[in-house]
């Protein structure tokens, strides 16, 4: 059991999807298992990363059927965790990526260059943008790096140097064919440049 999306319902002052805020983002998987079956014992939470790509090769492997070697996903039970997950929503002016590991999540926007970092630990509602702060650094930059492990075809441009670089923002001019689709703003409430003191999405 399962869902594709959330939906922000006012959290940040958002709402609807193709956000990667925890709301919109970190839906609930719920396997269960055949009696008897020890492989997805029954009343167990597990906190792994998982995505949807990890559907089809969990079915695969409780039914005994091999994985198809071209699949990138993975069983969700078992000993396998990974280390983080890449997520993209969009392209062009209206992109956002995003690299989450157990605890630290980087959500990058191109148009304007923007960065965010949450500790989903210390932060599960995601308010403090640790990004650009001295003692978060390391954490930063090796997310950064991962997540330009990720990119590919158009993407790329978003890169120079091993450095992010994104595009310059732009005016968001609605458009008037397709009746509330793509109405909010390339991203609307903007993330702000700077947070510090200042909950995210905060209007003002």
């Amino acid at each position: 059991f399962t869902s594709d999306h959330g939906d922000m319902l006012g959290t940040h002052d958002l709402w609807a999807k193709r956000l990667f805020y925890e709301d919109s983002a970190n839906v609930p998987m719920i396997l269960l298992g055949t009696a008897g079956d020890s492989r997805v014992p029954a009343g167990t939470v597990d906190d792994r990363l998982v995505g949807w790509q990890d559907v089809m090769p969990t079915l695969l492997d409780l039914a005994g059927v091999p994985i198809p070697d071209s699949v990138e996903g993975r069983p969700m039970h078992g000993p396998d965790h990974r280390e983080a997950l890449y997520g993209e929503c969009g392209e062009g002016d209206t992109a956002s990526r995003m690299i989450r590991e157990s605890r630290y999540k980087l959500i990058y926007y191109p148009t304007g260059n923007v960065v965010q970092l949450f500790d989903t630990d210390t932060d599960p509602n995601e308010t403090q943008n640790l990004s650009g702060r001295p003692e978060h650094t390391e954490t930063e930059r090796r997310l950064v790096a991962r997540l330009i492990d990720e990119f590919y075809g158009d993407d790329l441009a978003f890169v120079e140097n091993g450095a992010l670089i994104g595009h310059p923002s732009k005016r968001h001019a609605p458009r008037g064919d397709r009746g509330l689709a793509g109405q909010r703003g390339i991203h609307w409430p903007p993330p702000p440049p700077d947070t510090s003191g200042k909950p995210v999405g905060a209007p003002g």
